[in-house]
């Protein structure tokens, strides 16, 4: 969906408010959480170098949500955002109110080096993929890699009545995209999902691709979990019903409730690792684990990860992804997102307001905790 350039900032006010309505849709009768499990201290640290590179002040990609990252098997890292400013930033923090703001881009990292991958020219950018319908636009999911391809998800939204508040999610569509150049090939729509958002994480091991999303009922997001042959995206999945696999995608049963929109599965020593946002209570800024044997469940925890220092009653913190390529002995890489709950002016002020912040943790110590209190 393609705008002028000297639009971006109200386009931006219209796009923070509607993550804020996102937001402020798990607050109502939220109850208090059940607890957790306290991370003992000091196991959790920011990551200074990733932190470092994240911050750019010009020459693409200068801030924005989203952050899933992608290894490509040149060696490369893709990462996928969701709103992201261009343009530059100057020396005091600030962004120019033309600053050019776009629904999704790819960020290409080759070691240190970040190149911004979106469409149009840099004069008139857009976003990397544009639905065809009018009052519509696509933020990112998960993807995977086939041979000389890879398939990204994108979740849809549109503008279904006029105001600021009149957006809903309206379908998922992968995106074909071709090696190594990253040119688009296709954009294949899945309208078989049942009202679940499935795409937000992968998980691959066997001969399947675990596909989970999630389905928001009253106040709360419940996980859902879809399975598809390796290569196999684009057709037949598979639904766990809560005791087996059915081809009714009306078969589908929760796994697990209380999620994020957006979090990571990933496979860890001893089983599966669900990364996320607690999402029993709103705007506390705490990042949470669960631990199962296998993606169906049963999920165990949440065990504390970190509680973001960002979060208070002005800033969200939120979506936080796993990226299992950027693993060392520090632990492993976690990103979260944050944003500026009331003000969108205020990520015109202060850029660091709008970008990432990487923290580094030992998944498999912390999901241990959770097989001790829950065997």
């Amino acid at each position: 969906m393609p705008y002028p350039v000297t639009q971006s900032k109200n386009r931006f006010r219209v796009a923070a408010v509607c993550l804020l309505l996102f937001f402020l849709s798990l607050s109502a009768a939220c109850r208090p959480p059940a607890g957790s499990l306290p991370l003992p201290a000091g196991k959790v640290r920011p990551d200074a170098d990733f932190n470092r590179l994240f911050t750019r002040h010009g020459g693409g990609w200068t801030g924005g949500d989203g952050t899933l990252s992608i290894p490509l098997p040149d060696g490369r890292s893709l990462w996928l955002f969701g709103d992201t400013f261009l343009g530059r930033v100057r020396p005091d923090g600030t962004r120019p109110e033309e600053s050019p703001l776009i629904r999704n881009c790819l960020v290409v990292q080759d070691g240190r080096k970040l190149t911004t991958r979106y469409g149009g020219t840099t004069g008139a950018p857009e976003a990397f993929l544009v639905p065809e319908e009018p009052d519509t636009w696509y933020w990112p999911g998960d993807g995977t890699l086939q041979p000389d391809r890879l398939q990204v998800f994108f979740h849809r939204f549109r503008q279904v009545a006029p105001g600021m508040w009149g957006w809903a999610w309206d379908g998922t569509v992968i995106a074909t995209v071709r090696l190594p150049h990253l040119t688009l090939e296709r954009v294949t729509r899945r309208d078989d999902a049942n009202g679940i958002a499935y795409g937000a994480s992968l998980l691959e091991t066997g001969p399947w691709i675990y596909i989970l999303g999630t389905k928001q009922v009253g106040a709360i997001k419940h996980l859902h979990l879809a399975r598809a042959g390796r290569g196999g995206l684009e057709g037949q999945w598979d639904y766990w019903d809560g005791q087996s696999w059915s081809p009714k995608a009306a078969a589908s049963r929760a796994i697990l409730s209380g999620v994020g929109s957006q979090f990571s599965v990933v496979m860890i020593k001893k089983g599966v690792a669900l990364v996320t946002v607690d999402g029993r209570q709103p705007f506390t800024g705490r990042i949470v684990a669960y631990w199962a044997e296998d993606p169906t469940g049963p999920w165990r925890g949440p065990v504390d990860i970190y509680q973001a220092p960002e979060a208070n009653d002005q800033v969200a913190a939120y979506n936080p992804f796993v990226h299992p390529q950027f693993r060392s002995r520090k632990g492993d890489l976690i990103s979260y997102n944050i944003n500026h709950l009331h003000d969108p002016d205020r990520l015109y002020q202060d850029a660091a307001l709008y970008r990432p912040r990487f923290i580094r943790a030992d998944l498999d110590g912390l999901t241990d905790l959770i097989r001790k209190k829950h065997p």
